[in-house]
């Protein structure tokens, strides 16, 4: 029984479940869940809306991965994310629809190497420094929707609205959305595992010290860790754009703090150096799971929070418990 134990560890699967203990505890609340608030949560309709969010937040999630890994944060992002989608908007209706993805996904990139570079320019602490910037897009994005307005998209795609095409389904079930979280995933995980500069990012993250010795350029990968997670806001916004067929000021309410739990929940370490795209995608599913049921069950939005705040913090500390047992037994 031991033997088949320790095999079982040495698989993938094994090894990620030995480094995440808690998620144990976690999959068992989440199977719970479901089973509570079935069948409401088994039908095909809501399983489709339910994975097309996980997509959408997980996107946003996979650019803030390699911002932990660097041992940064971005308290900005949900700012970035209503920035662009409203200049998605405004030039989708003034020059069309590529040029307004291209244009957004620039200034995506834009404004997370400006914080990459406000980190380490100027070297000011993520988390300061990207709080500033989120002060200062909050103002940008009210003054482009009129304060507390909205900006409608009136143009169409293939002739359809954008609602309709995020809605659109391959073979029944597969959506747009899906797609392209799909592609975000396989490319930027092969990145990471792959390419030298995905590897180094995990030792910026994990001893900086041993980096610069080494040569390895931190500020360089800092600030394109930083750029990705732009990226990924200005590709999350338009999704987001495209599923209300309109930008508000407000659409980028509350998806740092989502982004953020869901990236905690799937193991990435805040420390740095730790993290991949399966732990951040695992991480999402299991926040957006738990969200779906306790909306399928009726509960308030501040119960939801709450429950939500409680997952987190359970996490953390079954994190740091198993940790430290891991380091006495070392």
């Amino acid at each position: 029984m031991s033997d088949r134990l320790a095999k079982l560890k040495q698989t993938p699967v094994g090894r990620f479940f030995d480094e995440h203990n808690s998620i144990y505890i976690l999959i068992l609340i989440t199977i719970a869940a479901v089973i509570t608030a079935s069948p409401k949560f088994t039908r095909i309709g809501n399983i489709i809306n339910l994975t097309q969010a996980i997509s959408t937040y997980g996107i946003l999630a996979i650019g803030l991965t390699f911002i932990f890994l660097v041992r940064g944060i971005d308290l900005s992002l949900a700012y970035q994310v209503a920035v662009d989608g409203t200049l998605f908007v405004m030039i989708c209706n003034t020059w069309g629809f590529i040029p307004a993805v291209l244009i957004t996904m620039l200034t995506g990139c834009a404004l997370g190497y400006l914080n990459g570079t406000i980190v380490t320019r100027l070297r000011i602490p993520s988390l300061i420094g990207t709080l500033a910037v989120m002060t200062t897009l909050k103002g940008v994005v009210l003054m482009l929707n009129h304060n507390n307005g909205s900006r409608m998209v009136d143009i169409t795609l293939f002739g359809e609205k954008f609602s309709r095409i995020y809605n659109m389904k391959f073979l029944g079930f597969i959506t747009p959305t899906h797609v392209i979280c799909l592609a975000f995933l396989i490319v930027l995980g092969l990145f990471l595992r792959y390419k030298r500069s995905g590897a180094e990012m995990y030792v910026v993250g994990g001893n900086p010290e041993a980096g610069l010795f080494s040569g390895i350029n931190n500020d360089m990968l800092t600030r394109l860790a930083f750029t990705i997670g732009g990226f990924s806001a200005s590709v999350c916004s338009m999704l987001v754009v495209m599923r209300m067929n309109a930008s508000t000021y407000n659409m980028g309410d509350n998806l740092d703090i989502i982004a953020i739990c869901s990236v905690v929940v799937g193991g990435v370490k805040m420390q740095g150096g730790k993290g991949n795209m399966a732990m951040t995608i695992m991480g999402v599913a299991i926040i957006q799971i738990i969200n779906n049921v306790m909306t399928k069950l009726g509960m308030r939005t501040a119960m939801q929070a709450l429950v939500t705040g409680i997952v987190v913090i359970l996490v953390l500390v079954l994190d740091k418990f198993t940790s430290s047992i891991k380091e006495k037994r070392a």
